[in-house]
């Protein structure tokens, strides 16, 4: 996250959290300096990302198994595993 991505705590728009036995995300809309974005955050792992409208529509683009790989990394298998 750069200087100009960060969010300002009372621009924030309501938290929704997801979860389940292997995970707890909190995702929220958020106004920055360039814009709304999306603020994705892992409770558990302490990692977050902000991403924009035309980095969320990439994500549409990807077929399941791009994400399947995300998680063999996240897990420490190696790339040859599956």
């Amino acid at each position: 996250m750069t200087a100009t991505d960060a969010p300002g705590d009372d621009c924030a728009e309501q938290s929704i959290v997801i979860s389940n036995e292997f995970a707890e995300i909190l995702v929220r809309k958020v106004h920055t300096r360039n814009g709304e974005r999306l603020k994705i955050e892992s409770r558990r792992r302490g990692h977050e990302i902000l991403l924009d409208s035309l980095q969320l529509e990439g994500l549409t683009w990807q077929p399941k198994e791009v994400f399947s790989g995300f998680l063999r990394s996240s897990v420490g298998r190696g790339d040859d595993d599956g």
